[in-house]
């Protein structure tokens, strides 16, 4: 028989993702501390981090002004290595820089490879690997003033 996760730890990891998307689209960048691992490895884009504070600083140096929502779906988690849990799931992303948003494009569909470990302090994402399907390049994040670019090749956007 094969291994499953267990319901309750499928129910947390939904909730962290979730926490996760509401973090992003409220600004609220400070929450991925309670969301991340500090060693994450993050990946998405131009972008590669290789941890919770490089990850908050790239989100934080974006510019003013971007509205978006996040949702995912197509979550599937399968048990990991060392009582890891990899997950496999799409996200959609509206976005735009209007401040009148109406009839919002989707700025981008997303597949997330995810490895999540298990914490004193409960689930954290310990890696997160993004791979856009389609993208709507004009309205990707825009940086902002001090903007932090990641060691990965490209623009040094992070797609979020």
């Amino acid at each position: 028989m094969t291994q499953q996760v267990p319901a309750i730890d499928r129910v947390e990891l939904t909730d962290l993702n979730a926490r996760f998307a509401r973090a992003l689209d409220t600004h609220e960048y400070a929450q991925l501390r309670g969301i991340l691992a500090p060693d994450v490895h993050y990946v998405s884009g131009g972008g590669e981090f290789h941890d919770a504070e490089a990850v908050i600083a790239n989100f934080q140096a974006r510019a003013p002004g971007r509205t978006s929502r996040h949702g995912l779906g197509n979550f599937v988690v399968e048990p990991g290595p060392d009582g890891t849990v990899i997950g496999h799931s799409t996200w959609h992303n509206f976005a735009t820089h209007d401040p009148d948003p109406t009839g919002v494009p989707i700025y981008m569909v997303a597949d997330f490879t995810d490895r999540y470990r298990r914490t004193p302090d409960g689930w954290r994402i310990a890696e997160r690997i993004i791979t856009p399907v389609f993208r709507n390049a004009e309205h990707a994040p825009r940086e902002g003033a001090g903007s932090v670019s990641g060691s990965g090749a490209g623009s040094g956007e992070v797609e979020r």
